[in-house]
């Protein structure tokens, strides 16, 4: 009689408690990185970028081969599906008091999470296969990988390049806005491949990302953030309660859902889906930071021109450069866009972008509140009083200027579409 598999939800016995071992590794390199090489149990494996990330555990391999190359990464980075932070976050917010479930809500999250898990991370391969050959996209290379099947319900993995000496700048610091234009450019590139039909062709049309949305903007996932709001910073409470006396009108999902028909746009464009802080690498130089790679494409689908304009710009920039600055940025965006297009028709006008990112925007920042809630909490543990403080009051900045849009953009929402 077989043993059922464990699930990605439960510990393994492999790395790093994950189900995927240094054997499957090699299987994978030999089969894609046309070597007969493999990793010893010699290379040097640690975790990093803990509570980066929801659903992977990210380890630094410094190689050491059986069979010496230089064509061969003397360090890479592999990426493997995992639940482990996602459960350190579940239980924070349990302990807390917010999003207490029974056993059994409990277990249909869960079930619900590992089939989310399962197809982002196939997501992520296949859009890594279409387009990572291309230049100008500041895609991670990948060596190897290995997607869920039906027989392989629990080993998911990436093998990437390692940039040396780069570094993630959380949400709970700022950006300029001349350090945002190699990502800008980077995603205006990635929208003018949707004029491909080909290029899409593998990339969901926009149903998973739009399950995700109605599943954190439930009941339950309203609480959620709202009490999470809440707890960022007892000041922030007058503004969130304004706009939880008033959710149903100001979170209009069915505008949401249907942005694109909302504004007049007849072509959905490629969205990374998840384009946040902590998903963007840079390097340092004298001059300050260069964005050097955006990460974690499991949630790419294709979708509205604003989506990630809006992840984007509040998680990154302080609150208020992004209001003195995002309809400039915006068309910084643009030019960016025609640019790319050429002599090709625009499938949106820079109206288009500007409105959809308005009516976007109190859905798409809203849903970004567990990133700069429960998320930083766990990244200042340990940080040096002077420094977490000021890292916080950062956080409690972009949140303020957050729920101020939201209204504001409201009032301009409830115009456009009609509702009193």
């Amino acid at each position: 009689m077989s043993t059922k598999p464990l699930s990605i939800l439960q510990p393994g016995t492999g790395l790093f408690n994950t189900h995927v071992t240094l054997e499957d590794v090699n299987k994978a390199i030999k089969e894609q990185m046309s070597t007969e090489s493999e990793l010893t149990a010699e290379s040097k494996m640690e975790v990093i970028g803990e509570g980066n990330g929801f659903s992977s555990c990210v380890i630094l391999i410094t190689c050491h081969w059986t069979i010496p190359s230089s064509h061969l990464p003397k360090k890479l980075i592999l990426k493997i599906v995992s639940f482990v932070h996602v459960q350190g976050l579940l239980n924070k917010s349990n302990e807390e008091g917010n999003s207490v479930m029974s056993p059994e809500e409990e277990a249909h999250v869960h079930a619900h999470f590992e089939k989310s898990c399962q197809k982002g991370h196939n997501l992520e391969v296949e859009f890594c296969e279409a387009f990572g050959h291309l230049e100008g996209l500041l895609l991670p290379k990948v060596f190897f990988s290995q997607k869920f099947e039906e027989d392989n319900p629990n080993k998911g993995f990436v093998g990437m390049e390692f940039v040396e000496g780069s570094v993630v700048r959380h949400c709970y610091e700022n950006v300029t806005v001349d350090e945002l234009q190699p990502i800008l450019k980077a995603l205006a590139r990635l929208q003018a491949l949707s004029l491909s039909t080909e290029s899409c062709r593998n990339l969901d049309n926009g149903e998973a990302f739009e399950e995700s949305l109605m599943d954190m903007l439930s009941e339950d996932g309203l609480k959620g953030i709202f009490d999470q709001s809440r707890n960022i910073d007892q000041k922030l409470s007058e503004k969130v309660e304004r706009i939880e006396q008033n959710h149903k009108e100001i979170l209009n999902l069915e505008t949401v859902l249907n942005l694109n028909k909302v504004v007049g746009i007849d072509q959905k464009v490629i969205c990374h889906g998840d384009l946040w802080a902590a998903n963007i690498l840079w390097t340092q130089t004298d001059g300050g930071f260069i964005a050097d790679k955006v990460l974690d494409y499991q949630e790419s689908h294709m979708g509205n021109p604003a989506e990630d304009l809006v992840r984007l710009l509040v998680s990154t920039i302080s609150g208020a450069d992004r209001q003195s600055h995002w309809e400039h940025i915006l068309e910084q965006f643009y030019t960016y866009f025609t640019d790319e297009i050429g002599s090709n028709n625009a499938p949106y006008t820079l109206e288009q972008l500007k409105t959809s990112f308005k009516l976007y925007f109190p859905v798409g920042a809203l849903t970004l509140i567990s990133l700069f809630g429960p998320a930083v909490d766990m990244k200042l543990q340990g940080m040096e009083s002077g420094k977490a403080e000021n890292y916080r009051r950062i956080v409690i900045e972009k949140v303020d200027c957050l729920l101020d849009d939201v209204l504001n953009f409201h009032d301009f929402n409830k115009k456009f579409t009609g509702k009193n």
